[in-house]
C-alpha cells in the first residue's frame, strides 16, 4: 500500500508545521515529520526545495498522529523506541539512522538557582525535564541512574523544545535537552556537561511510511538532508554520527 491520502484527524494539532514553495502542478507535497529537535534542518532543507511541508513535534506525538491517519510520507525520530512502533505495526520501513544526540543540563545564563551539575543540586532547584515516555526522558532516567541519582523535577515535557521553552524564559532553573537544543539557545543558557551521557545517545532512524523504499521525491529530501551541506548543518549543529 502506497501512501495514505488520509487528512489529519481531528482533534489532532501540530506543534509545528511549514510548507515551502508550491509543488509544481500535478505532483503532491512530500509530507516530512520531523523530532522536535531536528525541526530548525528540517525547515532548512525544505525553504531551500519546492513541495514539501515539514510536520515537527515530540516523537511519540509523530507517532500518535501516524497511528491515527495523519497524512505522512517519511518520518525521523529521536531514538529507535518510537520508530519501533511505526515498524512493528507495519507502518513504515527503516532506511536509515541518520545521527546521534545527547543529553546536556542547561541552567539560565548567570545560573541563579546555582546547580553545581548534574547531582542532587538539581533537585533543590525548580528541574524541567521530559517526560519518561518520550525520547528525551527516556534518557534522562537512563542518564539518571547511571548516576545514581533520584530525580524530582517540577514539571515533565512533551518535547525538548518545550524543556528549553521553561529554562530560556525562566520558568525553571535547570533543564535536561539534547545538546543541539541548547547550542541553539547561544548565550540564552549555559551548558554542563552530563557524566556518561555519550554511553546513552539518542539515535536518529529514519522511515518512509507505508512503502519499502522512497521516490525520488523523497529521495531527494533524504540526500539533501543527510549529505552535502545538509550533512554538514547537522555536524554544525552539534548532532553526531551513530
Amino acid at each position: 500500500m502506497k501512501k495514505l491520502s488520509i487528512l489529519l484527524l481531528a482533534g489532532l494539532t501540530l506543534t509545528a508545521c511549514s510548507s515551502a514553495g508550491d509543488s509544481t502542478e500535478g505532483e503532491r507535497d512530500t509530507t516530512v515529520m520531523v523530532a522536535a529537535s531536528m525541526c530548525d534542518l528540517a525547515e532548512t532543507v525544505a525553504g531551500e526545495m519546492s513541495g514539501v511541508t515539514t510536520v515537527c513535534s515530540g516523537s511519540a506525538d509523530l507517532v500518535a498522529q501516524i497511528e491515527a491517519g495523519a497524512a505522512a510520507d517519511i518520518l525521523v525520530t529521536a531514538n529507535q523506541k518510537t520508530a519501533d512502533q511505526i515498524i512493528d505495526a507495519g507502518r513504515g520501513t527503516q532506511l536509515d539512522v541518520i545521527a546521534a544526540n545527547e543529553l546536556v543540563l542547561v541552567v539560565p545564563a548567570g545560573n541563579p538557582a546555582g546547580v553545581t551539575g548534574f547531582d542532587e543540586s538539581m533537585n533543590a532547584s525548580d528541574l524541567v525535564v521530559c517526560a519518561p515516555q518520550v525520547p528525551c526522558g527516556d534518557v534522562s532516567s537512563q542518564l539518571a541512574e547511571l548516576n545514581g541519582l533520584t530525580l524530582t523535577p517540577v514539571s515533565e515535557e512533551q518535547s525538548v523544545t518545550d524543556v528549553l521553552g521553561k529554562i530560556v524564559s525562566g520558568q525553571g532553573d535547570a533543564g535536561l535537552v539534547y545538546r543541539t537544543d541548547a547550542n541553539s539557545a547561544g548565550d540564552a543558557v549555559e551548558i554542563i556537561d552530563i557524566p556518561g551521557a555519550g554511553e546513552v545517545p539518542n539515535t536518529y532512524p529514519l522511515l518512509v511510511i507505508d512503502s519499502d523504499s522512497a521516490d525520488d521525491a523523497e529521495q531527494a529530501w533524504i540526500d539533501a538532508f543527510t549529505t552535502g551541506a545538509g550533512r554538514q548543518r547537522m555536524i554544525d549543529s552539534g548532532f553526531t554520527t551513530p
